[in-house]
């Protein structure tokens, strides 16, 4: 069995589309008994009363809701939160902007039902943005070996109980998903062919903001965590990837520029006293 935990903070956008793609899953089993635990934090929005009017739909459909209404707004103490209620040791950590599509949530139990630690994700799949910036910067970026051929997680990881008894609570730091995904060996991660669509923020400002936030928290791990770096295979920068910039110039210049920028900016505000935790998503 499974639980799935959706962290939301101020997701009343997104909160209804994410929980119809679970209602809409095909092929598991009739009484699945699958839970599902909305961790809403610090919610200043109809996140909470959107998620708990979903219940009828999601009971008519074998899966038990349960929503969270945590005062704290912070994603980590959010996810602890929920581990705590969580009935199942497999288990899918899903943010609220993300829609997985019909067959993901079998292919996820079927992968980690193997008796060995295992992690994995969907294969994901950015609708089309719709700023000229955002279009430039997936193209480059959905076509790096991280994303295209690697298991990122990012919006959604999944492992089974062996796997998640690798670490105990979720560390007060900003990127859960690579902390998870560098648990786990090359080997030990598989991706599903199912897809999930993760929306990638509209135009440059919003681009900045999360590409910044994830600097800042990859820079982050490598100091607190330097000895899971090793399980870091999936690498990007490589002379045949720089040649692959040449074919995209337009688009290559406006990654690498967000890239660059976020970067000095992430350096810059990771040894000040600015340093805080920030929404990855406006």
């Amino acid at each position: 069995m499974l639980s799935v935990i959706i962290p939301s903070y101020n997701e009343e956008n997104y909160i209804g589309a994410c929980l119809d793609a679970i209602v809409a899953q095909t092929g598991l089993p009739q009484a699945h008994e699958i839970q599902v635990i909305v961790a809403a934090n610090g919610c200043k929005d109809s996140t909470v009363a959107k998620a708990r009017a979903m219940e009828p739909q999601l009971k008519d459909a074998g899966f038990a809701l349960i929503v969270l209404d945590i005062a704290k707004g912070n994603k980590m103490n959010a996810l602890n939160e929920a581990d705590k209620v969580a009935r199942y040791g497999t288990r899918a950590y899903l943010d609220a902007d993300v829609v997985i599509s019909p067959g993901l949530l079998v292919e996820l139990a079927d992968i980690l039902s193997k008796d060995t630690p295992l992690y994995a994700s969907g294969t994901i799949n950015i609708p089309r943005p719709k700023s000229i910036v955002s279009r430039a910067y997936a193209k480059v970026w959905t076509g790096l070996p991280f994303v295209k051929d690697g298991v990122p997680g990012i919006g959604l990881y999944a492992m089974n109980a062996l796997g998640r008894a690798r670490w105990d609570e979720f560390p007060e730091i900003y990127s859960d998903d690579r902390f998870v995904r560098l648990q786990f060996s090359s080997d030990e991660r598989r991706k599903t062919k199912a897809t999930y669509d993760w929306p990638l923020p509209e135009g440059f400002g919003n681009l900045v903001h999360v590409r910044h936030r994830w600097s800042e928290g990859n820079m982050e791990l490598a100091e607190q965590y330097p000895q899971m770096i090793a399980n870091d295979t999936e690498r990007n920068k490589s002379f045949r990837n720089a040649l692959g910039l040449l074919k995209t110039p337009f688009s290559s210049v406006v990654f690498v520029s967000i890239y660059a920028i976020c970067n000095l900016r992430a350096k810059r505000t990771k040894n000040s006293d600015t340093f805080m935790w920030r929404r990855g998503r406006d």
